[in-house]
């Protein structure tokens, strides 16, 4: 697998540190669930999105969890 940029994003702060984190990697087309999982359980944030094109939308994304796919993540988009 080539090098995959995993984005930390720390939400609801206001000075970048403390808050809830998480990752999130941009580009993520091609990336089959079992990458995205395998992603999600090495970063080992509670939740990582996973940002990829659409051809209904301007985007689509995806969450992980270190465990499973999940619905949504709020503190992630």
């Amino acid at each position: 697998m080539h090098q995959i940029n995993v984005h930390l994003v720390n939400a609801f702060t206001e000075r970048g540190k403390g808050g809830n984190p998480a990752g999130v990697v941009l580009n993520a087309d091609g990336l089959t669930d079992e990458q995205k999982q395998a992603i999600a359980r090495e970063v080992g944030f509670s939740e990582t999105a996973f940002v990829s094109s659409a051809s209904d939308a301007d985007f689509a994304v995806s969450f992980f969890t270190p465990t499973a796919e999940v619905d949504f993540c709020g503190h992630a988009i």
